[in-house]
């Protein structure tokens, strides 16, 4: 019992020590404008000065990402100046329900690739349009045996394209090569 008691007046000891720990030790009072021992905050760079800039476009759907792939693509869609305003997710699904048999990946790896290589290629002065290899695909992937990795398709696209090889001509010399 003795040690039982002990232990509690140890406790509440300790308690009591760190509640009496002197808080003062940041009081306003250490940080007057008068002593100049602080440091000053920059001022805003000129291009933040009117807010944020404007929030980057997704890059890739990550896994946690819950919006459908047929929609990111939809939206992506929507971006350009003359898209037509009739065509929907359904269609997007329809494309990719066509491609997903004869690969490997999923439609979300599948839809990161075709927009990843798209903007590679866009950066490197080459015009690619996502919406043009999905239906590409969606053509001549249901006419060849076997599964793919949709992956190293779209690699070896990207590769045939960076050699000055036309969109038309780069998927039929990538079919021929399967």
């Amino acid at each position: 019992m003795k040690r039982k008691y002990t232990k509690i007046v140890i406790v509440c000891m300790s308690l009591l020590a760190l509640a009496s720990c002197n808080d003062d030790e940041f009081s306003e009072d250490n940080f007057s404008h008068e002593d100049g021992n602080f440091t000053a905050v920059a001022p805003v760079p000129s291009n933040l000065q009117a807010g944020m800039p404007e929030e980057k476009p997704k890059e890739m759907l990550s896994v946690a990402d819950p919006t459908p792939p047929e929609v990111w693509l939809l939206s992506l869609y929507q971006q350009k100046p003359e898209h037509d305003s009739e065509r929907d997710e359904f269609y997007y699904r329809a494309l990719l329900a066509e491609i997903l048999p004869h690969v490997h990946e999923d439609k979300r790896v599948v839809t990161n690739r075709l927009v990843q290589v798209t903007r590679q290629l866009a950066d490197k002065g080459i015009k690619a349009d996502q919406d043009k290899l999905l239906v590409d695909f969606a053509h001549y992937l249901p006419d060849v045996n076997g599964k793919y990795v949709f992956g190293e398709l779209m690699a070896n696209y990207s590769n045939l394209r960076q050699q000055n090889i036309d969109h038309e001509q780069a998927m039929k010399v990538l079919f021929e090569l399967i």
